[in-house]
């Protein structure tokens, strides 16, 4: 008998060959060495329903790629996560002792091909189970085989994770909340409902705070869902895997860094009943609020199941590859998310037969997007725009460029960058880093504040001695009339709904060219009695603290000299980021040429600018606050400002 059934088997499977379009399967077989039998047991046992074969064949053929934790260890890790999460402390306590406990169980990560381990009864059910989610659930009713295979169908929802009974789990705890759809006929068989449902719960449960952490990121989805910290990857990993357990269909995209500022970004997507992959952030925002409005992002790539045959390739041919690329398991879904470009560009040939385009993440260039080199030219396809890129190759110290950087316009033009020594200019240089929402949001509470000057300690018929007219957007050196006259008290004033939002002043003596200092005077308190923010933060020479006076109108600041002196100008930062130029911190300035970055010396800043003269022209720029922070970006510099990228 079991002579027969090893026959019927081989003839079987010897059968089925015949007809696959690839030996993907074959070869993942081999490499399942004595685990195969377990792998041809699922085979055998769908002979008879060729759409769950197809699904078998489909899990098996990509399972080379995906690797999972094992060995009893790694459940007791999880099971003394699980005891410190119990306790009644807070989420800083939390972490620190996860932090603390982890080293002691380093020795129980270890990984294994899931074809060395999945057993033929584990496969199977997941496979039924995920039918039955499918054929007899309500989100998927729209769902093709083609999309059901990666977007139900993996017993895993996540790279590294226990193979364990997570559906299960999670179906229980978290698809009971789905039962009253139905009776809204709008809603009923609506997967971007569900997943509306099921994001606000996680929401409302979580309470996602996001906090770094050093230990391995938790992949036991009944730990993951009682942690209370994380990254955006954990929460969008949690909805992943919830959406799943419930049938709803879902993937988790990202973008490997954003183009105009440092760090990527993970998010969820669910597949809607219209056929469209609808973007939103795990235990977050709700598939079609807001997401990202109008944010640019140079690639967008969907983690799948699916091997992604031109990345294995990459990897099979290239020794060295980008972090982002160790994977095989990405599909490039750029082109969902907005209008791309395909392009070729010139490269400087070196052994590679790929190419990168990187872009700046704030400290150095980073890989987005691969391509094949052909004739000296790297052709890349379906690219974000307006965006500034590098070319370059990948070696064994990392990147190394092979081009000029350049300008992707939004027309689909390169515009190069190229040092021109022969067109030297000078600089003035208020900022470092671009400006953002949040601080626009606050630049106009400095627009109608004065500052004045007065005998009288009250203020009364104070002289204006500047008004401000324009937004707060960088620091301002004022210039007062040459008159020779001399107030004891100076200060800031603001009449209107601002609460005198100003980060720093500073007041220079006309004799002594010097800031002077005096008694710090001005309204008592802060808005929520914030110590941070009280009159005194507006000379303490920190951009990242401000004036918040306790009422909305006629707060003020300023000094007291104790005697008249007359000012020869007024140095003032309004509230903003601390990226502003600081007045005694240390900068230097650099250019891109010759395929690296080139100092133009180092200046401790005096006043609110940076003044740079003989620079080469027509390249990219890069200003350092070598004394703090870490946000700074690439820019060029045309009619005299600024343009960040």
């Amino acid at each position: 008998m079991k002579i027969l059934t090893s026959c019927v088997l081989l003839i079987f499977l010897l059968l089925h060959s015949c007809c696959r379009s690839s030996s993907q399967l074959e070869e993942a077989l081999i490499a399942a060495k004595d685990n195969r039998q377990e792998l041809e047991k699922v085979l055998f046992h769908y002979e008879h329903d060729s759409l769950k074969l197809k699904s078998a064949e489909f899990l098996i053929r990509n399972m080379p790629a995906h690797n999972s934790y094992v060995g009893e260890g790694i459940n007791k890790y999880y099971d003394a996560v699980d005891s410190i999460l119990n306790l009644g402390i807070g989420i800083w306590e939390k972490r620190d002792a996860l932090d603390k406990m982890t080293p002691n169980y380093i020795s129980v990560f270890k990984t294994a091909s899931d074809v060395d381990i999945i057993t033929a009864d584990f496969l199977i059910s997941n496979i039924d189970t995920a039918f039955s989610l499918w054929k007899n659930g309500e989100w998927a009713t729209h769902v093709s085989f083609d999309d059901f295979c990666e977007y139900l169908l993996p017993y895993k929802s996540l790279e590294l994770q226990i193979l364990d009974n997570w559906r299960e789990y999670l179906k229980n705890k978290y698809g009971n909340s789905l039962k009253n759809l139905h009776y809204c006929d709008m809603h009923k068989n609506s997967a971007i409902w569900a997943a509306h449902i099921i994001n606000t719960n996680l929401k409302n449960e979580i309470s996602p705070y996001l906090l770094e952490y050093h230990i391995p990121s938790i992949q036991r989805m009944s730990s993951k869902v009682h942690t209370p910290f994380g990254s955006c990857h954990d929460y969008v990993q949690i909805a992943d895997a919830v959406l799943k357990s419930v049938g709803i269909p879902a993937a988790i995209d990202f973008t490997p860094q954003w183009p105009f500022r440092g760090l990527g970004h993970y998010w969820n997507v669910v597949l809607a009943n219209n056929g469209k992959c609808v973007p939103f952030d795990g235990a977050d925002s709700n598939p079609g609020e807001s997401f990202h409005l109008d944010e640019k992002m140079a690639k967008v790539y969907r983690i799948t199941y699916a091997i992604n045959l031109e990345l294995d390739k990459l990897l099979k041919t290239e020794p060295f590859v980008p972090e982002v690329f160790n994977s095989p398991c990405l599909r490039d879904v750029t082109a969902e998310y907005m209008k791309t470009v395909d392009i070729a560009v010139k490269v400087n040939q070196r052994d590679s037969k790929y190419a990168y385009l990187s872009v700046f993440n704030n400290y150095n260039w980073a890989p987005v997007s691969f391509g094949k080199i052909e004739n000296g030219k790297a052709f890349f396809n379906d690219l974000g725009t307006d965006i500034v890129y590098l070319p370059v190759c990948y070696g064994k110290t990392g990147i190394e460029p092979v081009g000029d950087p350049f300008l992707l316009t939004s027309r689909g033009e390169i515009n190069k960058f190229r040092p021109d020594n022969n067109a030297l200019q000078s600089m003035s240089l208020y900022r470092k880093y671009p400006l953002f929402k949040h601080v626009y949001n606050v630049a106009d509470r400095i627009v109608e504040g004065e500052f004045q000057a007065s005998d009288n300690e009250l203020f009364r018929n104070a002289t204006v001695m500047h008004k401000i007219e324009n937004w707060g957007t960088r620091g301002e050196e004022v210039l007062l009339p040459s008159s020779p006259q001399a107030y004891r008290y100076w200060r800031y004033f603001h009449p209107w709904v601002t609460f005198c939002n100003i980060a720093e002043i500073a007041f220079v003596e006309r004799d002594s060219h010097q800031v002077i200092r005096g008694k710090i005077i001005g309204t008592e308190g802060s808005w929520a009695n914030d110590p941070k923010n009280c009159k005194e933060a507006a000379f303490d020479g920190d951009l990242l603290t401000w004036f918040d006076a306790p009422a909305p109108t006629e707060g003020w600041v300023g000094m007291d000299f104790g005697r008249p002196v007359s000012i020869e100008k007024i140095i003032y930062t309004p509230r903003g980021d601390g990226n502003t130029i600081e007045i005694g911190d240390e900068y230097e300035l650099f250019y891109w040429g010759d395929n690296q970055w080139n100092s133009l010396g180092r200046q401790i800043a005096t006043t609110v600018r940076l003044e740079y003269e003989d620079i080469p022209s027509g390249t990219l720029y890069l200003l350092r606050d070598l004394t703090k922070g870490k946000e700074e970006r690439i820019f060029e510099y045309k009619e005299r400002k600024q343009q960040f990228w």
